[in-house]
């Protein structure tokens, strides 16, 4: 098919489940490119793919894939003047992970699994605007009514199992020297009967740390309890990569070993193997 996607998922935690969004061309004149993942009726910017200048070939970590559903790609191509050149064809994926994850959209590598309490989103509630109002003369109300909203106030309590856990799950809101805007994206185990949006972003402006069994020194156990509501994920021109030119610097001393080992610009942007080197 025309220009599009290889997708390739990963089930490992370094730092989470993901799936490589790789171009390999575009059509002619292409200068710049806007890359999207749907999931049947919802539609999002690939993060770190919005207007993203490329040279005939694009590579990008997708860390908001969700789990257990069919998941397409696809680019929308622009000019120099920044006039469309159409869409690529659809590539369809699906990553079968079990696991629930949840990590900030703006540090991926803080990610970590939570399992939910069993409680937990057994309500959900995606309220209407409006009023029934009683103008002079009715006998029966008049619906005077806007949009439907998303997901509010939802029980995102979870349990993690491991001091490591729960401090990732804490970091994901901030700490004493950082501030990061507190929003979740909860991507719900591929098995689990959970009736979320798939990905989940969540607003959460409270984590109720509950100690289950480790003041007893007989485990680590932690519940955490939260409520959320859905937002839109902070802007997805910003991102994290995964790949940094400090793994590059840390793993080869000099240009011309990096030249050596990899043909293409491309290939360099490739190694992800290399993560974390330079760390």
């Amino acid at each position: 098919m025309a220009n599009s996607p290889t997708i390739t998922t990963y089930l490992g935690a370094n730092p989470c489940p993901r799936a490589e969004v790789l171009f390999t061309s575009f059509a002619a004149g292409t200068v710049k490119v806007t890359a999207y993942r749907s999931t049947g009726l919802r539609k999002y910017r690939v993060r770190g793919v919005v207007d993203a200048p490329v040279a005939g070939a694009l590579t990008r970590i997708d860390f908001e894939i969700p789990f257990g559903v069919a998941v397409s790609y696809w680019a929308e191509q622009f000019d120099a003047s920044g006039l469309s050149l159409g869409e690529t064809s659809k590539t369809t994926t699906t990553l079968n992970c079990w696991e629930t994850w949840v990590h900030n959209p703006l540090n991926p590598h803080g990610a970590t699994t939570v399992q939910f309490r069993s409680r937990a989103a057994q309500s959900i509630v995606r309220p209407v605007e409006g009023a029934i109002v009683y103008p002079k003369g009715r006998r029966v109300g008049v619906l005077v009514s806007g949009q439907r909203r998303g997901v509010e106030n939802v029980d995102l309590t979870v349990v993690t199992d491991t001091i490591e856990q729960v401090d990732k799950l804490q970091a994901m809101f901030g700490d004493y020297e950082t501030s990061v805007p507190p929003i979740l994206c909860i991507r719900v185990g591929g098995g689990d009967r959970v009736r979320l949006p798939r990905p989940f972003f969540a607003a959460v402006l409270s984590a109720d740390e509950q100690e289950v069994n480790y003041s007893l020194g007989m485990g680590e156990q932690i519940t955490t309890a939260m409520t959320g509501t859905e937002v839109s994920p902070p802007v997805p021109g910003l991102f994290i990569p995964l790949l940094t030119r400090a793994d590059l610097n840390a793993y080869y001393t000099t240009r011309a070993a990096l030249n050596a080992d990899n043909a293409t610009r491309l290939d360099v942007n490739r190694r992800y193997d290399l993560t974390g080197a330079g760390a």
